[in-house]
């Protein structure tokens, strides 16, 4: 499992032609995490060879995506999905594996996405089978504006319900963390994906935000479902304001018939920043 690596950012390389007379001092961007349910065909509780195209179609009304479980059909997955700066499929060559099911999708351009496997994972022929896959999170370095810089992360953990599920999270949000603290010290972060966590363990969640300083969107709001696993975290920096302003389900994700497109729903963050050195941290 390849350890995490700082992400080697240069801003010049994202940087839009902006005047100083009309760089942006803020605004407001929506980001959405989906767990697709992209395992193959037969494997999937979904139909993923008939659903992936249409779940790109929706992801597009959003401004940034994070995606889980983009396994076997990252093509009929963009098939139809419009924002302009996508990450590229898995291409599975002779690997036994289909990669670590993460995608991000934004119309803000983001730098390289930079990918680590989960040091500790639980279930190889049972258990949800997470060590089949090496699932872990990615990262990049997304531009909302022109010198307007915000770590985006997208996480995956392990599922299941077994005491070794439980302490292989654990692992993972400790993991997590540490990445975090090294790699976006002093800087907006903003972190979205399937947690998988039971409420039982949402002390874990707790010492995750206290080690980073990230908060919970859907808590923050007070929204209706705290114990969701699909969440969306945040933390503002001292030249990033970062305030959440909306928390929903996003509707439209069914087929002709009613029916999901995933097993999970997709969860959407409205977001209101603002630049500037008086930025608060939250």
């Amino acid at each position: 499992m390849r350890p995490f690596r700082a992400l080697a950012f240069c801003a010049a390389s994202l940087s839009v032609a902006w005047s100083s007379a009309a760089l942006p001092k803020g605004g407001r961007f929506s980001v959405v995490t989906y767990n697709v349910a992209g395992l193959p065909e037969g494997i999937s509780e979904s139909h993923p060879a008939t659903n992936l195209p249409l779940i790109g179609e929706r992801l597009s009304q959003y401004d940034l995506a994070l995606v889980q479980e983009d396994f076997a059909y990252g093509d009929s997955l963009r098939l139809k999905l419009k924002l302009p700066f996508q990450s590229p499929p898995f291409v599975r060559g002779a690997r036994y594996d289909f990669g670590d099911g993460l995608s991000v999708f934004s119309r803000f351009r983001f730098g390289e996405l930079v990918r680590t496997a989960w040091s500790s994972c639980h279930g190889l022929t049972s258990d949800y089978f997470d060590c089949l896959t090496p699932k872990g999170f990615s990262v990049t370095t997304l531009e909302l504006a022109d010198g307007a810089l915000l770590d985006v992360y997208d996480v995956h953990l392990d599922a299941g319900y077994s005491e070794g599920d439980r302490s292989a999270r654990s692992s993972q949000l400790e993991q997590l963390a540490a990445a975090v603290i090294a790699h976006s010290a002093e800087r907006a972060v903003l972190v979205g994906g399937d947690f998988n966590l039971e409420p039982g363990e949402l002390a874990k969640l707790e010492r995750l935000e206290h080690a980073t300083g990230l908060a919970d969107a859907c808590s923050a709001l007070r929204c209706s479902d705290m114990k969701r696993i699909d969440r969306v975290l945040y933390r503002a920096a001292s030249n990033l304001r970062l305030v959440p302003t909306s928390w929903r389900i996003a509707p439209g994700f069914v087929d002709a018939h009613g029916a999901l497109l995933s097993d999970h729903e997709p969860v959407v963050v409205s977001f209101r920043w603002q630049r500037g050195t008086d930025a608060s941290p939250r």
